[in-house]
C-alpha cells in the first residue's frame, strides 16, 4: 500500500467524470484565461461537456494523493486526439455557438487552430492535443504538471500519435512547456483578436497576453 502523502498518476475512468470536473472547477477553470476573460466568469455547460468527452479516449490523467482512508485528486490533465480536419471543425463549432460565452472562446481557439494547424505543419496524421491542465494550488512547484504531461506523451506514443500539442492560454503553462522542451510554433495575442465591431473577443487578466501553441515531436 502507498504511504500517506504518496502521489500517483493514472488514467481517468469514465465513472470518475464528476469527480474530475469538481477538481477542474476549483483548480483549473478559476484561473483559465479564456474562461476568466469572458463574461460571465463561470464555465458553460458546453465547455465542461467538451472536456469530459475526452475521457473515453484513455488520454486523460489525474494525480492522486493517498490520504490513508482515501485519496484526493491533486492534479489533472485532459487531452484528446485531433487530425488535419481540426481547423475546419473548430470553425464550424465556433459558428454554431456564435453569440455565447462558449462561442467567443471557440472563436479564439478557431483562430489559434487555423494559425497553428499542427498536423499539416508537421505532416502527421494526428496529434494528441492537451485541452486542460490543473494542479492543486497547495502542491504547485512539485513537478506534478510535468508528471501529468509525461503521462500524456507516453499514451500518445502507445496510441501512435506522432506529436503532442497544447495551446497555452496562460503564461504559466507556457513556461512549463518550455521547461519540458516543447517547440513553440504559433502565438496569437489576445489584443490582436477582435470581433466584427473591433472589440477584443477575450480580455484575460494580467499577466496573460497570448495563446502560445507548443508541440512535442515523439
Amino acid at each position: 500500500m502507498p504511504a500517506t502523502g504518496d502521489i500517483r498518476v493514472r488514467q481517468v475512468t469514465e465513472p470518475e467524470a464528476d469527480r474530475l470536473m469538481t477538481f477542474l472547477l476549483e483548480h483549473y477553470y478559476r484561473e483559465e484565461p479564456l474562461t476568466a476573460g469572458t463574461s460571465p466568469p463561470e464555465p458553460t455547460a458546453d465547455d465542461k461537456e467538451f472536456l469530459l468527452s475526452n475521457i473515453p479516449y484513455g488520454t486523460c490523467f489525474l494525480a492522486e494523493e493517498d490520504q490513508g482512508n482515501g485519496s484526493r485528486i491533486v492534479g489533472a490533465v485532459v487531452a484528446g486526439p485531433k487530425d488535419a480536419g481540426g481547423p475546419e471543425l473548430m470553425r464550424r463549432e465556433a459558428a454554431l455557438h456564435a453569440g455565447s460565452k462558449w462561442g467567443r472562446i471557440l472563436d479564439v481557439l478557431s483562430a489559434v487552430e487555423t494559425g497553428s494547424d499542427v498536423c499539416r505543419r508537421f505532416n502527421v496524421p494526428s496529434s494528441l492535443h492537451v485541452h486542460a491542465l490543473g494542479v492543486n494550488r497547495e502542491l504547485r512547484g512539485k513537478a506534478l504538471g510535468s508528471r501529468l504531461m509525461e503521462a500524456v506523451a507516453q499514451e500518445a506514443r502507445e496510441q501512435g500519435h506522432p506529436i503532442v500539442s497544447v495551446d497555452c492560454t496562460s503564461v504559466y503553462s507556457a513556461r512549463l512547456m518550455q521547461r519540458l522542451n516543447y517547440e513553440l510554433v504559433h502565438t496569437l495575442r489576445y489584443a490582436d483578436h477582435l470581433d466584427a465591431s473591433g472589440q477584443q473577443v477575450v480580455t484575460p487578466p494580467p499577466p496573460h497576453e497570448s495563446v502560445q501553441t507548443f508541440v512535442l515531436r515523439l
